[in-house]
């Protein structure tokens, strides 16, 4: 089946949110008095939803906060960086408007959905997305295929016809599992490996090779 629908994630591959995130972390460690060099950034990093990643930090680092305050003090953290300064990528902007013109455009994050509402708004990107999910949404985040069978529900899309434009292996993965194509946009902070990389039906090196010729070349 051609493509109708293309799905981006957020971090990554529209945003440059990686340095934020480590900051806020780094930040709510020492409210919490603990150590920073205890995180194992690789196993903590992932496309796990809110409710998870919290779970995770207050669990393995003895956190004195519950979930939902760790939640709700890196949200508002992030959102005081992104105020004074959005992190785009370069060609976000310009490739979410080429697409839009021909498909169908949604969005799966594992963002918190505050995030991802004003990303979309402080960017002006929002009216070019139908719909777009959080993995807080669902019940698990990526790898699981559950945000990306989500906003394809919400779009009326079926999996098989939508492309799915990542950067990380969690997020390959779990557009792979939904049954979408991926195009991968390789990012530093989450580097694919030969294999992860295989997975993906098509790789590029920017925002600006994506074009919608590309996605229909799929």
């Amino acid at each position: 089946m051609p493509p109708t629908t293309v799905v981006f994630d957020m971090d990554g591959v529209l945003l440059d949110s990686g340095h934020a995130w480590k900051e806020v972390l780094q930040e709510l460690f020492r409210a919490c008095d603990r150590p920073w060099s205890a995180l194992d950034q690789q196993a903590f990093a992932g496309g796990d939803n809110s409710r998870q990643w919290a779970s995770y930090l207050r669990r393995m680092h003895a956190l004195p906060w519950s979930d939902d305050e760790i939640v709700r003090w890196v949200t508002d953290r992030i959102l005081e960086r992104f105020r004074v300064s959005l992190p785009l990528l370069p060609g976000a902007e310009a490739a979410v408007a080429r697409l839009g013109a021909r498909y169908k455009l949604g969005l799966a994050s594992s963002s918190p959905r505050e995030i991802i509402a004003f990303v979309l708004r402080a960017s002006g990107m929002e009216p070019y997305f139908t719909a777009w999910v959080s993995s807080d949404d669902v019940a698990s985040g990526k790898p699981a295929p559950d945000v990306y069978l989500h906003v394809c529900a919400l779009l009326g899309t079926a999996p098989d016809t939508a492309v799915a434009i990542e950067d990380s292996p969690m997020g390959v993965a779990s557009a792979k599992a939904a049954g979408l194509r991926v195009i991968a946009i390789p990012h530093v902070w989450f580097p694919l490996t030969g294999d992860e990389l295989a997975t993906a039906d098509l790789v590029l090196s920017s925002l600006v090779e994506l074009q919608p010729e590309t996605v229909a070349s799929l």
